[in-house]
């Protein structure tokens, strides 16, 4: 129950659904790198750090346009920018499933990440903070974040059997229908701004300080956190369907369940852990973030070391769970305490934190995997990640007048 009131009921939860099917969108195209790229470098020959560099052309165009794009959200409203997102994810896809060489892909994936991702995070929670009371804002956070654990369930089943029985070109005209179908019930789905409120958009936009904000230490606290937190989630996320196929010798497919399964407990931790937080630990988001980081790390470091498939798979789904619970805890805090014409670009520049974290990490485990022949290296640096991501809090001032 979102509101008393029956309709404000039905708008919210309207709202809510809608920008949740726009986040499934997101999380598929940003997992399916990860699930295709086995199969892309069969047709086009490459080094496990070309690919790491694929992976990561995505992210570095992700964060390049982050704060650019918080200023669109500002001067064009949050609407537009979420039905042109969604669109050309669409678009990207198409033009994705023609690429030829190694440099055509990771061209292609740099514009996907600036023109396409870069605004839907930003303007999904300015939706969020316009239309929803301070006491909600976790959980709904929380609901839009719980996509990534559906896609997570939903993208490697959907994708994996179909590589393997078709080709990963074609996966990708199937991901270009979703993509321009979800952009068509966004542009539905999503109330028009108020009048009043598309007034002030420029005007807004003009009198945001950008350096002004910057000398918030606190944002670069959470940037740092959200780097750390993102590199363990997205490192996994993208790497593990190599690792499976390559160190468990598994097949694609059997990869994908795998995935799946994982994604059932990302699903968990979003939902679940955003109720528990916003009823339980409201005051306590940093201590929460510390220990999830801590835990989630070790257990991803564990599940190196163990063989067996069934115990894998739980012990991988504990971990990134624990992670989940963290990344949405941490990605809340600038709900509840940027407002106004401040929020997009204070939101924007803690995500590009946590953009640059998935993109430094698909370079760097690449390089890790290159060097040393092995993914041992990798699950240290994901331990590591946790660690640091616990550590990064430290310095964040108490009191969130001081955020």
């Amino acid at each position: 129950m979102l509101m008393n009131n029956t309709k404000n009921q039905v708008n919210l939860s309207l709202l809510l659904s809608t920008l949740f099917l726009g986040y499934v969108i997101v999380y598929i195209d940003k997992l399916s790198v990860g699930i295709s790229i086995i199969s892309i470098s069969k047709d086009i020959p490459m080094t496990e750090s070309q690919k790491g560099l694929i992976l990561s052309a995505f992210f570095i165009g992700y964060a390049i346009m982050q704060v650019p794009m918080s200023f669109a959200i500002n001067k064009f409203g949050a609407k537009k920018v979420l039905i042109w997102s969604i669109f050309m994810i669409g678009v990207f896809d198409l033009v994705f499933s023609f690429g030829q060489t190694v440099t055509m892909l990771l061209a292609i994936r740099l514009l996907t990440g600036m023109l396409a991702h870069s605004g839907y995070p930003s303007a999904s929670s300015k939706e969020i903070i316009d239309h929803f009371p301070i006491e909600r804002r976790t959980f709904a956070k929380g609901i839009l974040i719980s996509s990534s654990g559906i896609a997570g369930v939903i993208g490697p089943v959907l994708l994996s059997p179909i590589i393997d029985k078709y080709n990963w070109k074609f996966a990708y005209m199937l991901l270009t229908i979703l993509a321009i179908v979800a952009s068509f019930i966004i542009a539905k789905g999503i109330p028009a701004p108020q009048k009043q409120t598309k007034a002030m958009m420029k005007e807004d936009a003009e009198k945001i300080s950008l350096l002004k904000i910057w000398k918030n230490r606190n944002i670069w606290t959470l940037f740092a956190a959200a780097f750390f937190v993102n590199s363990l989630l997205y490192g996994i996320n993208n790497w593990l369907p190599s690792f499976l196929t390559s160190q468990r010798g598994i097949t694609l497919t059997q990869s994908g369940f795998v995935s799946s399964c994982v994604g059932v407990f990302a699903l968990v931790g979003a939902i679940g852990g955003s109720f528990v937080v916003s009823k339980f630990f409201a005051d306590k988001d940093t201590l929460v973030i510390k220990m999830m980081a801590i835990i989630g790390s070790s257990l991803v470091f564990l599940s190196y070391y163990v063989h067996s498939l069934a115990l894998f798979i739980l012990i991988l789904g504990l971990a990134t769970l624990s992670m989940t619970v963290a990344f949405v805890t941490l990605m809340t805090i600038p709900l509840k305490v940027f407002t106004g014409k401040n929020f997009a670009p204070s939101y924007s520049t803690i995500s590009t934190g946590g953009i640059l974290g998935g993109a430094t990490a698909q370079i760097i485990i690449g390089a890790l995997v290159d060097s040393s022949d092995s993914y041992l290296s990798a699950f240290i640096y994901f331990l590591a990640l946790g660690i640091l991501a616990a550590v990064s809090l430290m310095f964040l001032k108490k009191g969130a007048e001081n955020y």
